[in-house]
């Protein structure tokens, strides 16, 4: 959008009055004033930080139970607890009544209705960083002036905030929430300030928490000098409409045949297969990103920037990640049963005496526990990861599932033996598996599982490999997997990654060593069964890597039995490699 269009909307449009807007406000203050309370802040942690930031984000549809459960997670005094739920019911009734003018759209919505969850994010680690910051937002409550919440902000949000990893796009919204007329909110990644960035204003690094008071400063001077809204939410207002805005021109642009192309639907449940090292759970973070987002990744995308938004997913329950082996059984992957002890009154203990008994809870596995978060969240996409999926008993650990996971029979409800509960597999919820082709400890993927999944071959791809001192990495392994196929077959190929690492393509004649030695000849021992002959012929071998050493301790040799060693990588050159490649007789 034109820079002068931007600020001419902005000069029109109104004022907002927090109380007005939404109920994020009030709900914030009710918050921090019960934290005032706290004789000690030491006990105060990521629970508290996930509850204030999802009051921030006005989560105005979500169920009331999680809106308690936030609350009761909290440190906040237990007479406190009920008394804030009690007040945040009255303010997010307001909303029923359509009292509020805060109109969200739906990809506003979708931001906005994420699940929070700090414990296993780096987001705020430290929980001194967290402590410092709620004391900072009880101070600034009864302030009113802005140098003096600038000055006592600058002084809290310092490097010891930084490395915890506590985020300018957390913080801002808290403390906007607090002081709106003071703090704008900086740093979301899906707005980016799109309004700043649109009219060339220019900031400090947004994401540095550091940095963050500074670019407060210099934007509270613009809006003075241009416009007459007090509130700093109009920033973020106008950034979403332009968000909103392009969305609809870009689909409104896009060529009715590349747009079908684009939003056709990806299969529900998939398997990536093909032998190790073809990178199978590498391309599985950026599937499950591709599904949660609903369109391709772009190109020349780095696979850190991927690999970023792929943890942040999974922090924050939209993707979950488990590993099938053949002890996994039905109770950890759906539902099952436990012991608890409790007291005579029915509370949960964990000591037991003459007054306690033991009693059994259903409890939910964590497959049942990611549906029951995508039931909830029918506009947002989840993704379940299998890895290895064909390692596990599949009739043990789905049960019932084999029938639910069918995109046919989605929705369709059962009742769980355990909880005797109905329970259903949405169809907003992703399965994405990943299976070890050269595994010969396992037995064949279970048929009624392989009709349900579609299958995506993922073989090695040498042309990704380059030069490695003088060695063509690519037609090495080009002369290897061909030679593993005549000899045995293709299901048992050796992978690109194995000569990758983060830097991409091995580069050093010490690095081909060290893959070779402790990758590539242990894989080959395993697949032709120590047979080294075999592994000799896969190799182009003479005497070099496999050595054929004669007996010293053994009188009588006449048997013809061969024994072999492996050969002292230290004594492998560059013409050794490229000899398993070359053609000369």
């Amino acid at each position: 959008m034109d820079k002068k269009i931007v600020i001419d909307k902005l000069k029109r449009t109104n004022e907002i009055l927090p109380n007005e807007f939404d109920g994020t406000y009030r709900s914030v203050h009710e918050a921090m004033e019960c934290y005032s309370k706290l004789r000690k802040t030491s006990i105060i942690d990521q629970s508290d930080l996930e509850l204030m930031y999802y009051l921030s984000l006005g989560i105005w549809k979500n169920e009331k139970a999680e809106r308690r459960r936030y609350i009761q997670k909290s440190h906040i005094l237990h007479n406190d607890k009920l008394l804030l739920d009690k007040k945040l019911e009255k303010i997010w009734s307001k909303n029923a009544r359509m009292l509020f003018g805060h109109v969200i759209e739906e990809r506003e919505m979708e931001f906005l209705t994420k699940p929070v969850l700090f414990k296993e994010l780096h987001n705020a680690n430290g929980i001194e960083a967290v402590q410092l910051f709620f004391r900072l937002c009880i101070n600034i409550i009864s302030l009113e002036n802005d140098d003096k919440l600038f000055d006592m902000a600058q002084k809290t949000l310092n490097s010891q905030i930084k490395s915890s990893g506590l985020s300018v796009a957390v913080a801002s919204r808290i403390l906007h929430c607090l002081k709106p007329f003071t703090f704008p909110i900086l740093g979301e990644s899906v707005t980016g300030s799109a309004v700043f960035t649109s009219i060339g204003f220019e900031q400090e690094d947004i994401n540095d928490i550091t940095k963050y008071i500074i670019n407060c400063r210099k934007i509270q001077e613009f809006r003075a000098s241009h416009f007459k809204f007090q509130n700093m939410r109009v920033f973020d207002v106008m950034s979403w409409k332009m968000i909103n805005e392009q969305s609809k021109v870009s689909q409104a642009e896009e060529p009715m045949e590349e747009y079908y192309q684009r939003s056709s639907e990806a299969p529900l449940n998939q398997i990536l297969y093909g032998p190790p090292g073809t990178g199978k759970t590498y391309n599985v973070v950026k599937y499950a990103v591709e599904l949660i987002e609903g369109e391709k990744i772009s190109e020349g995308e780095p696979y850190s920037a991927i690999r970023a938004r792929y943890d942040q997913y999974a922090a924050s329950g939209q993707i979950k990640f488990t590993t099938f082996h053949q002890s996994l059984s039905y109770e950890e992957f759906v539902e099952g049963i436990r012991p608890v002890v409790v007291d005579r009154y029915g509370n949960d203990t964990n000591t037991a005496h003459s007054d306690t008994t033991v009693i059994y809870r259903p409890y939910n596995g964590v497959f049942k526990m990611l549906c029951e978060k995508a039931s909830k969240s029918p506009n947002m996409k989840f993704v379940a990861i299998i890895d290895e999926i064909n390692r596990g008993n599949i009739s043990r650990i789905f049960g019932e599932l084999i029938t639910l996971i069918e995109e046919s029979k989605r929705g369709t409800s059962v009742i769980l033996p355990y909880s005797q509960t109905e329970f259903s597999v949405p169809k907003n919820l992703y399965i994405l598996g990943t299976m070890n082709t050269a595994d010969r400890s396992i037995a064949m993927l279970d048929t009624a599982l392989r009709r349900r999944f579609d299958f995506t071959e993922m073989m090695p791809q040498p042309s990704l490999l380059g030069d490695c001192d003088g060695v063509d990495l690519c037609e090495l392994l080009t002369a290897l997997n061909e030679r593993i196929e005549y000899y045995y077959d293709r299901e048992h190929a050796i992978g690109h990654a194995y000569f990758m690492n983060s830097d991409g393509c091995i580069k050093n004649i010490y690095q081909l060593r060290d893959v070779f030695s402790t990758k590539i000849i242990p894989l080959l021992q395993e697949y032709f069964f120590d047979d080294y002959e075999r592994i000799r012929l896969v190799l182009n071998d003479d005497n070099t890597f496999i050595e054929c050493v004669t007996p010293k301790y053994i009188r009588h040799f006449d048997s013809g039995q061969k024994l072999y060693r492996l050969g002292n990588p230290m004594n492998w050159n560059k013409e050794h490699f490229i000899n398993i490649y070359s053609t000369a007789p």
